[in-house]
């Protein structure tokens, strides 16, 4: 039912935007069928297309959909679909009629050759009111932005997706004429240094359950996520707001706080480090992130040095309608490729235990 009606919404708005590009931002984004659909193909970071349809936070390219929140990309304001003939009149002082207040701004339409002319879908005699006719061709056009409408008195807030007449004065919109369209640019306002703060908290409640498990006792041994820095984090302004980057790092500790230099780092349980991954970025997007939270894992390789070893995406839009509420919907509705080499298998940690 959902592909249905997506392909529905689609094809009342006809044609493909030329010149308008997208390119990915993050380490990887899915192409695919539809949104939320199968997936067909995966883009890497830096690639570029021609970008068509929007729909929501889904971008139209010629192979497939994409989710936008992973990209930066142009598209004019309005996008035309057709035009339309108008007999028109814009109210210049407020009148009522029959109950209903036209208040200064208010469109009326006019039919059966200037007998009668329509308001909200209701239709009234002219009789004794007289209006100045207004006789233009205008464009039927959708809002690829949110922005504000505006005739200098009243605004109001129009969404992405919305169809707007466009005339060469101004603008109708919900019977009401607009001299000005102002798109809505994404507020930046995050506290960067507030930013590395939460962070760290989240990580250091995960460092202190990994410390007091019953594995790290065992083994006498955990995977410490090692503090967030400054340098570690890389914020991406985009049309949807700002995405960021965080470079994660993993070493292994001993249960007395030596690191261990000698071993590549491992990680143990994986459901547990989805979840960790789940919490940072939901902490990015509580805090002002409103595009992509895109989690670079890197681990110790013992030899000085950290390797990389994969990466978490996710999604604003998608955290924002509850498709990352656990760690399971998390992972299926993230951007992920992680080495296979990054994890220990079970069969090696439970041969650990019993040798240990």
């Amino acid at each position: 039912m959902r592909t249905k009606l997506l392909i529905f919404l689609v094809l009342l708005i006809p044609g493909i935007l030329h010149s308008q590009e997208v390119t990915v931002l993050t380490d990887s984004a899915s192409v695919r069928e539809v949104p939320f659909g199968k997936i067909e193909k995966t883009l890497d970071r830096g690639s570029e297309r021609e970008l068509g349809n929007v729909l929501q936070f889904w971008g139209k390219m010629e192979d497939g959909w994409i989710n936008l929140d992973y990209c930066n990309y142009t598209l004019p304001l309005l996008k035309k679909t057709g035009e339309i003939q108008l007999e028109y009149s814009i109210i210049s002082e407020p009148i009522k009629i029959d109950g209903i207040n036209l208040n200064r701004g208010d469109v009326v339409y006019f039919s059966g050759k200037g007998v009668f002319f329509i308001f909200n879908n209701r239709i009234f005699p002219i009789g004794q009111f007289r209006f100045n006719i207004n006789r233009e061709v205008y464009s039927i056009s959708v809002l690829n932005r949110n922005s504000i409408l505006s005739d200098g008195e009243k605004s109001v807030k129009v969404k992405a997706g919305s169809v707007i007449l466009k005339g060469d004065s101004g603008f109708i919109y919900k019977n009401h004429f607009y001299t000005q369209l102002i798109p809505v640019k994404p507020k930046d306002n995050i506290d960067k240094s507030q930013v590395l703060k939460e962070i760290n908290k989240v990580i250091d409640v995960f460092n202190s359950a990994k410390l007091s498990s019953p594995l790290a006792e065992r083994l006498g041994y955990y995977a410490k996520t090692l503090p967030i820095k400054s340098s570690d984090l890389e914020f991406f302004n985009s049309p949807n707001g700002l995405g960021v980057r965080v470079k994660i790092k993993y070493e292994f500790f001993t249960k007395d706080g030596s690191p261990i230099l000698g071993r590549k780092t491992r990680l143990f349980l994986k459901k547990s480090n989805y979840e960790f991954w789940r919490h940072i970025s939901e902490s990015l997007f509580h805090s002002g992130v409103r595009s992509f939270v895109d989690l670079e894992i890197f681990r110790f390789d013992g030899k000085n040095s950290f390797e990389d070893s994969g990466f978490v995406v996710s999604s604003y839009h998608m955290y924002k309608y509850g498709y990352l509420k656990n760690w399971k919907s998390f992972l299926e509705n993230s951007e992920s490729n992680l080495s296979d080499d990054l994890w220990f298998f079970a069969d090696e940690v439970y041969e650990r235990l019993e040798n240990d």
